[in-house]
């Protein structure tokens, strides 16, 4: 199985009961999931909106095993209240992006690697 550092391939495997197809259709579910709610997370959007994307996106990286994508959106979820900050936002945003890309790339490695 090819090596993927951003995705828990034994969670994955588990999840998918080791059918490779279904977890390519899982993997390709995620890959829309990720694109819509990052695009919903708005820095300046109020805190429902922020921590409903957050959490959206939170859920959908954790059932693929993309810890790292899910614990950014985890404290991305934490900047509301009393806690908000645009900066805040924006940094974790930045950070989302990041990771949510490096994470299609390599759902896109392990879905072509056949």
């Amino acid at each position: 199985m090819t090596e993927v550092a951003l995705i828990d391939l034994n969670h994955l495997d588990r999840y998918t009961a080791g059918d490779r197809f279904l977890r390519d259709e899982i993997l390709g579910i995620f890959e829309e999931q990720a694109k819509s709610w990052t695009a919903l997370l708005d820095p300046k959007s109020d805190d429902r909106t922020w921590k409903d994307a957050a959490h959206a996106l939170k859920g959908a990286s954790r059932g693929i095993g993309a810890w790292e994508v899910g614990s950014l959106c985890e404290r991305a979820e934490s900047y509301i209240g009393d806690n908000r900050s645009e900066e805040k936002r924006m940094e974790v945003l930045a950070e989302i992006r990041a990771q949510v890309k490096q994470t299609i790339d390599e759902v896109r490695v392990l879905r072509d690697s056949g």
